[in-house]
């Protein structure tokens, strides 16, 4: 058996290659969060890693198959927040319709048990659901519920954590002050 010594080309590739993960992972938003998991800065955040409490600045027409988000801290100026996230029973795939049903009245629960909040709040309600293949080929049965707030622009704080300031007020969740 002969033993090959690496050309200065191969061990300069094997450098960019580790440099570039080295690169990749300082780039991969780990300083998005602090150590207790709250949004500490500004940045992209893998749908799959939302949790309640996660305020959002996503785009207005968001639709299709979707992997990031801009996330914000819940301090600053933001459109949106994850309330809850909700785990469809097993079973085959139902389709987008059942799903998105499922997810409709599933988040609309979790608003009002975890909240105490309904639509009659002005609070509008939107979800990130599995598709056909996430659902299929990697067990994604989890649907992001997200509160929207078409009516007030944006909003400070939290409905999660029980610091939301509207119009300059601070509230509780279910009434404002």
């Amino acid at each position: 058996m002969t033993r090959r010594h690496p050309s200065w080309r191969t061990a300069l590739a094997a450098c960019v290659v580790v440099l570039g993960v080295v690169s990749l992972s300082a780039c991969s938003g780990g300083d998005v969060r602090d150590s207790s998991g709250k949004i500490v800065s500004p940045g992209s955040w893998s749908v799959f890693d939302l949790r309640p409490g996660d305020c959002l600045n996503s785009a207005d027409d968001l639709s299709g198959d979707v992997s990031e988000v801009a996330v914000v801290p819940c301090m600053e100026p933001h459109t949106q927040e994850v309330f809850a996230t909700v785990k469809h029973p097993e079973g085959p795939y139902p389709g987008a319709e059942a799903v998105s049903l499922w997810a409709d009245a599933s988040c609309l629960t979790q608003l009002e048990a975890e909240l105490g909040l309904t639509l009659a709040d002005g609070i509008f309600i939107s979800y990130l659901l599995p598709s056909f293949d996430g659902w299929n080929k990697n067990d994604d049965r989890t649907a992001v519920c997200v509160m929207v707030f078409p009516d007030r622009g944006s909003v400070i704080g939290s409905y999660v954590d029980g610091t939301i300031t509207v119009d300059g007020s601070a509230t509780t969740s279910g009434s404002t002050t």
